[in-house]
């Protein structure tokens, strides 16, 4: 899918995809979705639209990662990306108490049974991930701490591979927006 959505549109060249974003995130993850079907992580919740953009997201933060910042990886409009919610953050945040999953989702989970891609279920625990990080930015930005939620997101999948994190498993759901 890379590989043909590249050639077609943007002269088989990412640096072409990323020269039309012209630094800014929001403008690469909004071609990135538009054009990358495998990126375009959306969900239907209770009749609303979700935008969840995983993949998206991680792809500028990886950008910026690998370039320090730099060259490929500056963007002007970072701070609008939210944390990367797919399977272990949940869990993360599920270990510290900061998310409680009611007594069916915790059966599902804790059983290693399937949470179903797109299921209420499914968009909730990712969607909590969100607004739980999003606080988390919100409180460290109010004590004169600003940190991206991107830079949450790392240091807490960094947390997520301690032993004692794992203890209770993260949810299954086979989907290709993980």
């Amino acid at each position: 899918e890379v590989g043909a959505v590249l050639l077609e549109h943007y002269d088989g060249s990412f640096v072409n995809l990323l020269e039309k974003a012209n630094r800014s995130a929001v403008s690469l993850v909004q071609e990135v979705v538009a054009n990358f079907p495998s990126f375009n992580d959306i969900a239907t919740y209770q009749g609303q639209t979700i935008y969840l953009y995983k993949r998206a997201q991680l792809l500028v933060a990886d950008l910026y990662g690998a370039f320090e910042g730099h060259g490929y990886g500056e963007f002007l409009d970072l701070d609008q990306v939210t944390i990367f919610a797919d399977y272990k953050l949940p869990q993360v945040l599920r270990h510290y108490h900061v998310l409680e999953y009611d007594p069916p989702l915790s059966y599902l989970v804790d059983n290693y049974l399937p949470v179903v891609p797109g299921s209420p279920e499914e968009v909730e625990l990712r969607s909590a991930a969100i607004q739980a990080v999003e606080l988390m930015r919100q409180s460290f930005a109010a004590r004169h701490h600003p940190i991206p939620a991107f830079k949450l997101d790392w240091w807490l999948w960094t947390l997520g591979q301690n032993d004692v994190v794992r203890q209770k498993p993260y949810h299954r759901t086979r989907t290709v927006f993980y």
